[in-house]
This record gives C-alpha cells, structure tokens and sequence, in this order.
C-alpha cells in the first residue's frame, strides 16, 4: 500500500482526523503523504514547523498459546492463555492510575485482550481504539504451515530467506505472501507520525524530558511529563522492536540492530517531537525515508535479549 493511502486507512481506522495533518513525503514508496502542493507552498513561502510533542508508551501484549506452542497459527484469533490472562489484569492493575489520553492496540486478540485489560481496570473511562497499523509481522501462509507441521528449521529458512535479520538484503527480503522487515517499520512509523500531529500538543518550547538523556532504568509507569498528551500501543514483539530501532536510529546513516526484545507485557517508553514540514536537508536514514523530523528521547528502554 503506498504511503498517502496507508494514511487515509490509519486515519478511517482510527479515527484520527488525518485532513488536520500536514507533513512532507515518504521516499520509500515515492509516494507523498500529503499533497505536494501543499509542499511546494510550504517551501516557497518559508513556513515555520511547527512542532506537536507527545509520550508515547509500547506495551506488548500477554502471553498467548502460539507463545508456548509455536503449531499454533499466531494469526488474528491466537488468544491469550491462562498465565496471560493473569499478566493482563496485572498490568491492567498496574495501570489503573496511569494517565492514558488515547490508547491504541493491534486488531489481532490477544492484543486486544491486553489493551480491554487495561481498560476494565483503569480509574478513568478509555475508550480502545484498534488498529490493522499495529499488527504482527506477516510471515505469509507458507512459514505458518511450516510451522504447524512442526518444522520450524523450515519456517526459520523461509521466513529470514536465509540472510541475516540486520542486513540489507535481510530487512528487504519478503516471505512468500508476507512482510518485510522495512514493510513493518513503515507501517508503524506512519502510525506513530500520525498519531503524534493529531493527538500530540504544540508547546512554547520543548519539554524538559525530550532534552534530557539520563538514565530511566526503573521509571515507574506513572511517572509522566506534564503537558504532554499520553499514547499508549499495545501490540507485538516484532513491530515494537523495528519502531524501537527505527526511533533510536532516526538520525544514524542506517537501521541500528540493537538486539531487543519485549516480554510479554514488557513496555518501553518515549517523548516525541514531529514537525509539519517537510525536512530541508534530511541526514539520517529514516530522516532520508521518511522526510519529517522527529525528536526523540527514550524515557524507559526495553531489555537487551541476551541480559
């Protein structure tokens, strides 16, 4: 799907009001997300970016039965098991006085069940918003059959192509009928960039948090920026760990490979900053890709895969 109609579908999906939104291009479709005349005019009359800020918070979901079974098909109806039922309401619990002004997660059910968690316990009314943009990877029909066969040294063959998941060739590469690594990312960063110039607030100057890179090891979930709006994903391994990578490389010459992933029920943190122009002189890869700026500051990492 080209970049301008992933947004029109984010937008009708999650009714977030994407006529509101006026950002630059996406080169990696070479299709724009806004029109281009409102890029040429931007640029000929030397428009001002104006920045929205937001903290956004990726939660993934809780254990579910294709976690501890790998036959089973860890499609849409893959449902949480009796233990991630339980991490559900503890996270839910956990939760309850945590400021959430819009939470999203994944259509798939057991990041449903997640997210409705956090709903039944919270102490202020949420309402779930979901969204096709947050799914798992898609390693097509023929690896989930490898799979349910029990061959997983197949799967595993025919889901990387047989390349290495850090290089080039190996986050370009497709599974028959599925996505790609860069197919991932880019769905979710549309989404995240969408959400930010619709739900993100304009500030006199940038927050505090967003400057300052200490250490947040242990940030408790509530501990949250003043002023600015709280997003919550609750969705899968494999596209918080690629919209992880892709937020701490927006500004590296490539995709940095950081070896992450997320437990179930396991969430990261971070403050945003995104312009509505298009960037005059884009550096980093994904500044290059996706030809907006974002600021970033992670406030709460995830862990490392082999601490």
């Amino acid at each position: 799907m080209a970049d301008g109609e992933a947004l029109l579908s984010i937008s009708s999906e999650t009714g977030l009001d994407q006529s509101a939104i006026q950002q630059g291009t996406s080169n990696a479709s070479q299709v724009e997300v806004s029109p281009h005349e409102w890029k040429t005019q931007s640029n000929s009359e030397h428009k001002e970016t104006k920045y929205k800020y937001a903290v956004i918070s990726f939660i993934r979901h809780a254990q579910s039965e294709s976690n501890v079974n790998p036959r089973v098909d860890a499609g849409m109806a893959d449902k949480l098991t009796a233990k991630g039922q339980d991490q559900a309401r503890k996270i839910g619990q956990e939760w309850a006085n945590v400021r959430i002004d819009t939470l999203f997660s994944s259509d798939f059910e057991r990041a449903k069940a997640t997210a409705q968690a956090i709903v039944d316990f919270h102490s202020s009314t949420l309402e779930l918003k979901k969204t096709s943009s947050l799914r798992e990877q898609n390693h097509g029909p023929e690896v989930a059959q490898h799979m349910q066969r029990g061959d997983f040294y197949g799967a595993q063959r025919l889901r990387s192509g047989g390349y290495l998941p850090a290089s080039e060739d190996g986050r370009s590469y497709r599974p028959p009928g599925g996505e790609s690594a860069i197919d991932v990312v880019s769905r979710a960063v549309l989404m995240l960039q969408l959400a930010v110039l619709v739900l993100g607030r304009e500030l006199p100057s940038p927050p505090p948090e967003l400057l300052d890179k200490g250490p947040r090891e242990r940030q408790p979930a509530d501990q949250l920026p003043d002023g600015v709006p709280h997003i919550v994903f609750v969705s899968h391994n494999i596209l918080l760990v690629e919209l992880y990578e892709a937020l701490l490389s927006w500004e590296a010459e490539k995709h940095r490979y950081l070896w992450v992933d997320y437990h179930n029920t396991e969430w990261s943190r971070f403050i945003v900053g995104t312009g509505d122009s298009p960037l005059e002189s884009p550096q980093g890869y994904y500044q290059k890709t996706f030809d907006f700026d974002l600021i970033v500051n992670c406030l709460k990492p995830v862990h490392r895969r082999f601490d």
